[in-house]
């Protein structure tokens, strides 16, 4: 009796997430980079070209994907409702994609000597799971890994000489 009675207590609740999340994933519009084609006749020349034509897309996105990632939980909280914590895990992925981060290094968006921090933040990210970022299960005030994020999303900002952390998250449009 007290597990059905715990279920039908817990059901709404899981419910509302799923929905949540379904309605912050139909308002997406994903752009997935190609597939690196490895054919003879496709060029890497052609193939950075592309990936250099939206360098300042991609460069324009990772310092939104910072500067959100400085936020602590009061931050946070005052822009809630235009942003979810499932946007910027999705965002975050720009870092996976070797491509991408490939070009800003190329066109020069980022310094050279910045790749190990780039690289260090990526891990501390990496450490958040997927799951944790759909069903927004991370406690901002408390959790040690967004606390790691948030250095390291500051340390990057200020090597990179972004002085303006503020950013209007109600234009931010997730990629």
């Amino acid at each position: 009796m007290m597990i059905i009675l715990y279920l039908l207590i817990l059901f709404p609740i899981f419910l509302k997430k799923y929905l949540d999340y379904q309605d912050s994933q139909s308002n997406k519009v994903h752009h997935f980079p190609l597939e690196p084609d490895h054919r003879p006749e496709y060029s890497t020349h052609d193939r950075n070209s592309y990936y250099d034509q939206k360098s300042q897309d991609y460069f324009d996105r990772v310092i939104r994907c910072l500067i959100f990632c400085t936020y602590d939980d009061k931050k946070f909280h005052s822009v809630a409702d235009c942003l979810s914590l499932t946007d910027i895990g999705d965002d975050l992925r720009i870092f996976s994609y070797s491509e991408e981060i490939e070009s800003l290094f190329r066109n020069k968006f980022i310094n050279e000597s910045l790749r190990q921090k780039i690289s260090d933040f990526k891990k501390v990210s990496d450490e958040v799971t997927e799951e944790e970022w759909v069903f927004e299960s991370i406690d901002l005030s408390h959790d040690e890994r967004w606390k790691k994020i948030n250095v390291a999303a500051e340390d990057l900002l200020t090597e990179m000489d972004i002085k303006e952390r503020d950013f209007d998250f109600a234009l931010y449009v997730p990629r």
